[in-house]
């Protein structure tokens, strides 16, 4: 058995290989999700791996397995073949065991670190950090993982008619997928905290401001009354006039914020 990133050997049945992978994607791969069953499987369902969901395309034959991926799927057929490597003999079954059992796996890691980003960005909300971009990330990279994981079960689900072997790692991928919909309901969840959150300091905010509108109304309607200026306005004759106008604005602004304070506005 020789690993070059393309290819497996299988000395012992006398054939060429058992599995060829090769790095590009053939035309008959174009759709994101197929499935036949002629005289051969051929399968089509994407991967989400580096950063972005990957096509992966299976055609099952009696003799072997041919695969095709985007390059950036490298480490994962690579974990998959030092996974074979100590297997005196190779199965088909054992190829397709292996490769799901390999992404399952890697869903598992993406999963903790999700959980842990989800964590980590509810904490920097309550602290009163400003996130849209990190949240919007986060629940892309999300939502990737769950279709991911959706092509799992999919294909699983065309597989195991003709592998039982693969039942149970289709069950093990329904799972998964149910706790990544509980991540995603978190993050929802984190998103409409963080909007209560900014709701809640905006209102804060226009508080102040009315509260601060309200303390200087009745100040500008007293300043208004006697800037209009005209001729006959006894008060403006009388010699306390001003101290007497300025005192009344002291008292009344100090009465409104007393109040406020009573009514815990401010």
């Amino acid at each position: 058995m020789k690993s070059s990133g393309e290819v497996i050997r299988n000395t012992e049945c006398g054939q060429e290989f058992i599995w060829k992978h090769t790095y590009s994607i053939p035309k008959e791969c174009k759709p994101l999700f197929s499935f036949t069953a002629k005289p051969y499987i051929e399968l089509v369902f994407p991967i989400y791996y580096a950063g972005g969901l990957r096509k992966f395309c299976l055609i099952i034959r009696e003799d072997g397995i041919l695969s095709y991926s985007h390059e950036k799927l490298a480490d994962l057929i690579d974990e998959v073949i030092e996974s074979l490597r100590s297997r005196e003999k190779i199965r088909i079954e054992d190829i397709l065991i292996f490769l799901y059992k390999a992404l399952i796996s890697y869903y598992h890691r993406e999963l903790s670190n999700l959980d842990n980003s989800i964590e980590n960005f509810i904490n920097r909300v309550m602290r009163g950090e400003l996130l849209y971009e990190p949240i919007y990330r986060l629940y892309n990279r999300a939502s990737h993982l769950h279709r991911g994981v959706h092509g799992i079960i999919y294909s699983l689900q065309c597989l195991d008619r003709f592998y039982p072997d693969l039942k149970d790692l289709g069950d093990e991928a329904i799972m998964l997928e149910n706790m990544y919909s509980t991540s995603i309901d978190r993050i929802t969840q984190a998103f409409n905290l963080y909007y209560t959150l900014i709701s809640e300091k905006t209102n804060r905010v226009v508080t102040k401001l009315t509260i601060i509108s309200a303390i200087f109304l009745p100040l500008s309607l007293i300043a208004g009354i006697y800037g209009m200026n005209f001729r006959y306005m006894p008060e403006l004759q009388h010699p306390y006039a001003y101290p007497i106008t300025l005192t009344a604005m002291i008292i009344i602004a100090i009465g409104e914020l007393l109040y406020f304070k009573i009514k815990k506005w401010i």
